[in-house]
């Protein structure tokens, strides 16, 4: 494994404070022959910690791990991280440019995620709208096709990789890849092929702008995703409740001295 970069604890989970950044700088520091590994992480991120004993270390071992949703980048700014910024694999955000810098490179791209076909159906779609990408191999998340991605993505050292398989199984999926050999480069993308194969257009405008997306996918698909937003994220609002509480309590007390009054 690459020695990563220093993070900082935003409500217990590791973030990089300077995040991506640019992804035409983000490849040119990529270094031959090693690994390069971005994922991203959203206020479910605590309940994930809570619920997997390994999540954290996985985390710590990646590369650049960046705030995904605006609940993450308030809580990065109030304990100081105040240049931080939503980041996520979606064509809101990073995306365009990582598939067009695929494309300058004649890089090789591996997808793997989603139910079977949905990776499959996505390259197409991505070829269509990149016409020059070279799509090297598609996988589901599921059965025996995640181990065969690695297998391939391995043996062939297909250059970008990108994983759709939820948190925390994408985070494994990478840390198994590059323990196994390969020295690509690879972001995590959650549900990023499914919403390729609904449209680009996922989030319409006004809902990007607003920094709604949450709410807006829980309109769209509340079947799968309540239990997400209305039952999980509790425990980052129960986080981050008591951290503005703390920074509340602290800004009452400058020039103060405890246990005096006027």
């Amino acid at each position: 494994m690459n020695k990563v970069p220093s993070k900082v604890y935003v409500l217990g989970i590791p973030v990089s404070p300077t995040g991506v950044g640019d992804v035409c700088e983000l490849f040119t520091r990529k270094e031959v022959g090693k690994h390069q590994i971005i994922t991203f992480v959203n206020p479910l991120a605590c309940a994930l910690a809570e619920l997997n004993a390994d999540y954290i270390d996985l985390l710590n071992n990646f590369d650049i791990v960046t705030c995904d949703g605006i609940g993450m980048v308030l809580a990065s700014r109030a304990i100081g991280i105040k240049n931080s910024k939503r980041e996520s694999f979606d064509f809101t955000s990073l995306a365009d440019a990582v598939f067009r810098s695929a494309v300058d490179n004649h890089w090789q791209l591996g997808l793997v995620g989603g139910e079977p076909g949905v990776a499959e159906k996505a390259g197409k779609i991505l070829q269509l709208k990149y016409p020059d990408l070279r799509v090297a191999g598609c996988y589901s998340g599921f059965g025996p096709e995640p181990s065969e991605a690695q297998k391939d993505f391995t043996e062939n050292q297909v250059d970008l990789v990108i994983c759709a398989m939820g948190a925390p199984l994408q985070e494994r999926f990478f840390i198994q890849l590059v323990v196994g050999g390969w020295h690509g480069t690879g972001f995590t993308c959650g549900g990023f092929l499914d919403q390729v194969n609904v449209g680009e257009a996922y989030y319409p405008d006004w809902v990007d702008r607003l920094n709604i997306r949450f709410l807006y996918r829980l309109l769209k698909e509340p079947r799968r995703l309540w239990h997400r937003y209305l039952v999980d994220y509790q425990v980052f609002l129960k986080r981050y409740s008591q951290l503005q509480w703390k920074r509340l309590k602290a800004k009452m007390w400058i020039g103060k001295t405890p246990g005096k009054t006027k």
